[in-house]
């Protein structure tokens, strides 16, 4: 995952792996959506996480609306309305894929992920 600026905009492109293709996928960032990726490595890696499994199929794409409420839910909202959103994701159209990525690629223990919504209490740290 890297960041591009042109004079175009500012895009996130995030690689995707589907079977034996891997391609990469543009996501349009504000100024303030930059700032948090830069600054916050979970928010990132959850944002990476949860991107990645409905571009593995064109049919389950996300429109640019759909990103959009990615980026605002993952790298703006409270951390329990990210967690009960990454939540919901993974135990449901992404089947474990999501609670996977982040076992993967931060060392999560994946049965912690994969319990039922349990939010963290206000001012708890997700690690």
């Amino acid at each position: 995952m890297y960041v591009v600026s042109s004079p175009t905009g500012t895009h996130l492109f995030v690689s995707i792996a589907s079977g034996i293709a891997e391609f990469e996928v543009s996501v349009s960032l504000e100024e303030r959506d930059l700032q948090v990726l830069l600054s916050d490595h979970e928010r990132a890696a959850f944002l990476q996480a949860a991107l990645h499994h409905p571009f593995q199929l064109r049919a389950t794409a996300l429109s640019e609306s759909e990103q959009r409420r990615y980026l605002d839910v993952i790298l703006h909202a409270r951390e329990g309305d990210v967690e009960a959103f990454i939540t919901a994701l993974d135990h449901g159209p992404a089947s474990g894929a999501i609670s996977n990525m982040l076992r993967i690629t931060q060392g999560r223990r994946r049965q912690d992920m994969r319990k039922p919504v349990a939010l963290l209490h206000e001012g708890a740290h997700w690690r």
